[in-house]
């Protein structure tokens, strides 16, 4: 019995026993330049060039707000910069306008936010309220609607489904999408029905000679391209860190002599740009001026150097500077959800011009993103 018990072990320790190891491999020699690419520290932008494929390519136009054009301002003036936009050929518009889903946030926050939403959505409010008198569907309900019609969207879409389209939209806080549809309706076709009250009908026609440019550039060039939407990217999450250091900030710009910095002849290019839009040439030249790399550096000098260079009262230059990066790191992020539905297209940004060095820093970034040069578009 002791032998068998002895055998038993025996064959058990050597069934368990590892197999004797192979000689190990020498090492694979490494390509040097791998070897320093992986030395230095990640860079999103080092995936660049392993993209299968073409890049989507952005093209970011900084505008003025053309609601600080002078009184008289004429939106045929912009047809020249209209025509070098279409040339570009984008198959997607952003826009720096809040989406329905973020109006719905920031007003579930209020207690944080206060005004915030009324403040930059409250158009857009307006027009969802009419639009859901008409509907019965609040603006959560809304958006997902009009993305189960997108996604049905016939290739020829009657009058009635444009006006049922546009109303959607509307009820979603996308009012700019909204006329895009409307303005791709024969004029004889824009009345009300299929959701559109005469209200709402009403609403959309004030867009005509409103100024700003997400309608009178961006919603105009989609309806001219046959796109069927724009998309908003604007974000205000961030506004609740200036909520108690407005003051600061007042204080700040009391302290920098701002009126001095606004009268002084050197800034006058970007200060008053909205004062040499009379003309086509006049507005072509100014946004050509607007989107050099020269203007970029120089509004960076004038709104956001003060922040850092100089000590501010309870350090609000740095809170207002984290604000506003915040700001447009958010930015980009809805502009980059949006790309996805165009990966390896084109897609034009429409965004106030204090941005545009911003986004085309952190677009740069991304990792199948050729950010275009503004000033050769406009050529």
């Amino acid at each position: 019995m002791r032998m068998k018990s002895t055998l038993a072990a025996l064959f058990l320790t050597a069934a368990c026993a590892s197999p004797p190891r192979a000689p190990a491999a020498a090492p694979l020699p490494l390509d040097a330049d791998f070897v320093a690419a992986k030395a230095r520290a990640f860079d999103p932008r080092d995936l660049q060039p392993r993209l299968i494929g073409n890049p989507t390519e952005v093209l970011v136009l900084g505008s003025l707000h053309l609601s600080g054009t002078p009184d008289g301002f004429d939106a045929a003036v912009l047809e020249p910069l209209l025509e070098r936009l279409a040339a570009f050929k984008p198959d997607l518009i952003a826009i720096e306008n809040l989406s329905g889903e973020s109006i719905q946030s920031l007003k579930a926050y209020e207690a944080i936010y206060t005004d915030t939403a009324a403040s930059y959505g409250g158009r857009l409010l307006k027009g969802a309220a009419l639009a859901e008198a008409g509907l019965g569907l609040g603006l959560p309900e809304a958006e997902a609607e009009a993305r189960r019609v997108l996604r049905e969207w016939p290739a020829v879409p009657t009058p009635a489904e444009r006006r049922h389209l546009a109303a959607l939209f509307t009820a979603a806080g996308d009012t700019h999408s909204a006329l895009v549809q409307w303005w791709r309706l024969p004029e004889a076709e824009r009345i009300p029905g299929d959701g559109v009250s005469p209200d709402l009908a009403a609403y959309f026609q004030q867009y005509d000679t409103r100024k700003n440019e997400s309608h009178q550039i961006a919603a105009r060039l989609a309806a001219r391209l046959g796109l069927e939407r724009v998309y908003p990217a604007d974000d205000h999450a961030a506004d609740d860190v200036m909520t108690f250091a407005e003051p600061d900030l007042v204080a700040l710009f009391e302290e920098a002599g701002l009126q001095s910095i606004i009268d002084d002849p050197a800034n006058a290019p970007i200060i008053k740009a909205g004062e040499r839009m009379t003309t086509p040439e006049q507005a072509l030249e100014t946004y050509r001026f607007l989107n050099t790399p020269e203007a970029g550096v120089a509004d960076v000098a004038l709104q956001w150097e003060m922040m850092l260079d100089r000590q501010t009262p309870n350090d609000v230059g740095r809170i207002r500077m984290a604000e506003w990066e915040a700001r447009n790191l958010r930015q980009v992020a809805h502009i980059r959800e949006a790309m996805a539905e165009v990966p390896g297209g084109r897609v034009l940004v429409i965004v106030g011009s204090a941005h545009k060095p911003w986004f085309d820093a952190y677009l740069g970034m991304m990792s199948d993103v050729k950010v275009v040069d503004a000033v050769k578009a406009l050529e």
